[in-house]
């Protein structure tokens, strides 16, 4: 009786086995699965997981990037890893959204996708959190979870999805400061040195003290600032809620805040009018009228080193800690969703995010602050300087870290940023009141957003 029922058992053991390999041969391929890379290791009877070599990746990838100064040395630097894989990189400029744009008509139809592309920090998030977009990494067998555990915080909220997944990762962390020049340090407030200067401008309130102290020593000559989005940039990053929440826009105290300290660096030209990225803005970066800039990390090398060319590697700028923190930028990779060549595609992310001598190499070539742990505490507790500083940008920035909130970045976050920009340019200019211009904005955002709430 007890073998007769082991038999049956075993019977329909296998039963059940044949049938659910079937079902599973027959069943809708799931988006998440690369082809496994287990081998079976000599000597057992079993298959056991074993690393594969750089050189054992073969096929080819396609790669999406807007930064043709970025996207071709990150493909170059995969490649010589990886030599028996080829990456096709092609460069689309983001100029007039062209960037964005192409990629949403080719995820909504489905086709001309690449495996891997890029998203900055403006945008990213709407790709995180559409539809097909960006495949999933938190899950088996990419863990992102795992690699996630040593990378900054904020870095990490922005690449999840509203529930939480992970769909995108960067390789740096943009963490922001505020970029002086010493010689004007010097000449009117006695010292170039950063901790000085950093306890100057300690509060909101201690740096407008100080902007005006700027403009009496200097007889107007010398501006704090040159554009009202240095100082943007500072309030934007304190606040502790986006643009939207819960499907209603939302503009946070920290705002409002700006609106007024944004005006009275206007209208006591305490700031010189500039726009940012406009050609006169590039050009006082070099001159002498221009005392102080917002410079994330990547503004190191980006907006000093590209526009002043005579203080650059010189050590006669300086960073000054910002009295509100706030970062500025990034850019985050991620695997198409439908991808075919998931492995593959794993692996360049993997390689540009947490390949620890490839992170050093890229910032040796290109300048970035590194989004990896381990490199962070080693670069502060070291002694190498920036030479356009003569200070530790690791050691500077380090602090700064664990207090930036990457949970304010929304899908709407580039398009409505541009609405308040646009009718803030307007109000400084005295072409309409503050009560018009809180008016127009959400009278914009209502038009490009219908099913916002908007009150």
């Amino acid at each position: 009786m007890k073998g007769k029922t082991i038999k049956k058992l075993i019977c329909t053991v296998i039963a059940t086995a044949v049938i659910a390999s079937m079902a599973a041969g027959c069943g809708k391929k799931t988006e998440d699965s690369p082809k496994p890379s287990d081998t079976t290791t000599p000597g057992t009877s079993g298959t056991t997981t074993t690393e594969k070599k750089p050189e054992d990746f073969k096929g080819e990838i396609t790669f999406w990037h807007f930064n043709k100064d970025e996207g071709p040395v990150m493909a170059e630097m995969f490649m010589k890893k990886y030599p028996n894989v080829k990456v096709n990189v092609q460069i689309i400029s983001d100029q007039d959204q062209g960037y964005q744009n192409k990629l949403t008509a080719a995820i909504n139809s489905g086709s001309g996708m690449p495996d891997v592309y890029c998203g900055e920090s403006a945008f990213v998030k709407r790709f995180v959190n559409m539809e097909g977009g960006f495949l999933d990494l938190s899950q088996a067998p990419y863990n992102a979870e795992e690699i996630a555990k040593n990378m900054v915080p904020y870095t990490v909220d922005i690449g999840r999805d509203p529930e939480g997944k992970i769909r995108a990762l960067t390789y740096q962390a943009t963490p922001g400061a505020i970029g002086y020049k010493r010689e004007l340090a010097k000449q009117y407030f006695g010292t170039d040195d950063p901790d000085k200067i950093s306890e100057m401008m300690s509060t909101p309130e201690k740096m407008l003290d100080m902007a005006r102290q700027l403009k009496e020593k200097s007889g107007g000559k010398v501006t704090f600032f040159a554009a009202r989005q240095e100082l943007e940039r500072l309030y934007i990053g304190a606040r502790a809620t986006g643009w939207v929440k819960d499907g209603k826009l939302v503009i946070d105290p920290m705002m409002d805040e700006y609106v007024d300290a944004a005006k009275i660096y206007r209208d006591e030209k305490l700031e010189a009018g500039l726009e940012q990225w406009s050609q006169a803005w590039s050009a006082s970066i070099a001159a002498n009228d221009v005392f102080a800039y917002a410079i994330p990390t990547w503004g190191i090398p980006w907006i000093i080193g590209s526009n002043d060319e005579a203080r650059k590697d010189k050590g006669e700028w300086a960073l000054a800690k910002s009295p509100i923190p706030y970062f500025w930028g990034g850019t985050w990779l991620g695997i198409y969703s439908e991808s075919e060549n998931k492995e593959l595609a794993w692996e360049f992310v993997k390689f540009i995010t947490t390949d620890k001598d490839a992170m050093k190499e890229w910032q040796s070539k290109i300048g970035d602050f590194m989004n990896h742990k381990d490199i962070i505490a080693e670069e502060a507790a070291g002694s190498n300087l920036n030479a356009t500083l003569n200070q530790n940008v690791y050691k500077f920035f380090q602090p700064a870290l664990e207090g930036i909130n990457g949970n304010t970045f929304t899908e709407y976050d580039d398009r409505i940023q541009a609405a308040w920009d646009d009718n803030m340019a307007s109000y400084l200019a005295n072409k309409i009141s503050k009560e018009e211009f809180y008016k127009k904005f959400k009278e914009k955002v209502k038009s490009d957003f219908p099913d916002l709430i908007v009150e």
